[in-house]
């Protein structure tokens, strides 16, 4: 599980880019050490690392999985049956 924190001061196109890139589909770049961070300024991201009982990690994950459907549309509901217009009684005799 990771965190982001941005401060009041955070310009807004640098909260945005961030964004952005969560929400990128591509494939992210992976290094062999899964400790390593790949890209610029290292020295700004503060790592922490801790251990957690697999229940904590569980339930954050079912969190998580519940969340993102909360954001998913409902599905479209049938429009109803057209309205007929009532049988007519045919001619009169």
């Amino acid at each position: 599980m990771w965190q982001a924190r941005f401060g009041e001061h955070t310009p807004p196109h640098l909260i945005t880019a961030f964004a952005a890139a969560l929400a990128d589909p591509s494939p992210l770049p992976r290094t062999s050490n899964p400790f390593s961070i790949p890209g610029y300024g290292t020295k700004l991201i503060a790592r922490t690392y801790r251990e957690l009982p697999a229940v904590q990690v569980a339930l954050a994950l079912e969190e998580r999985v519940h969340a993102l459907a909360a954001r998913r549309p409902a599905p479209p509901t049938a429009p109803p049956a057209p309205r007929r217009p009532p049988a007519s009684p045919g001619p009169a005799r």
